[in-house]
């Protein structure tokens, strides 16, 4: 049922986007940070083969604190089966095609990270779905040095956010905000830089 309002709600934000906004430079853009007390994740980097035909995900999680505890989730990426639509270079996949794709955490003290190969391109009718959660942020979100009434109207404001490339202005992406679970859900349609910001 979630994945269904998700799909909804994408789907209202898809056709409310303004394609002529001029974007974000990124000296404006504010990307949330990590918290200092944050456990570290298992890995700032990680690949795995999409496949045609077959269900395929990615999961970046944060270290465990004991050897009791499970580590907490981080981000998960899912490429349906039917999901990989045209390859970098342009030429749709056929069937037992397969792509590697790498995500990669630019900043580990950031909410920012590189979706790649740079091209790629998914299924606007089985797109690929990012969740990522911020419980762990720094939710001293302007920096003054306390949390309070102004970081919380700061946390109602965050967004997702993408760019092409390094030099390339900020613009938000369309996802579903789960406050209460400190997480954004997004279909995504191919790749780029993402950042949780405001």
């Amino acid at each position: 049922m979630r994945r269904f309002l998700l799909f909804v709600c994408v789907a209202i934000l898809l056709s409310c986007s303004d394609s002529t906004s001029p974007g974000t430079p990124n000296a404006q853009l504010h990307i949330v940070q990590q918290d200092t007390t944050a456990p570290p994740l298992v890995a700032a980097r990680d690949s795995f083969w999409a496949v045609v035909g077959q269900d395929r995900q990615l999961r970046l999680n944060y270290q465990a604190r004991t050897p009791a505890d499970t580590e907490d989730e981080f981000l998960r990426f899912e490429v349906p089966g039917d999901g990989l639509l045209r390859k970098p270079d342009g030429s749709a996949f056929q069937p037992g095609d397969s792509v590697l794709i790498t995500i990669t955490v630019l900043d580990t003290t950031k909410f920012q990270l590189r979706f790649e190969p740079s091209g790629l391109q998914f299924n606007p009718n089985s797109p690929a779905r990012l969740q990522i959660e911020y419980d762990h942020a720094n939710h001293d979100y302007n920096n003054d040095g306390v949390v309070d009434s102004a970081d919380s109207t700061i946390g109602h404001t965050l967004g997702l956010w993408r760019r092409e490339n390094p030099t390339a202005a900020w613009f938000p992406q369309n996802s579903v905000k789960f406050e209460e679970l400190e997480e954004f859900d997004a279909n995504i349609l191919s790749f780029t830089e993402y950042a949780i910001a405001w």
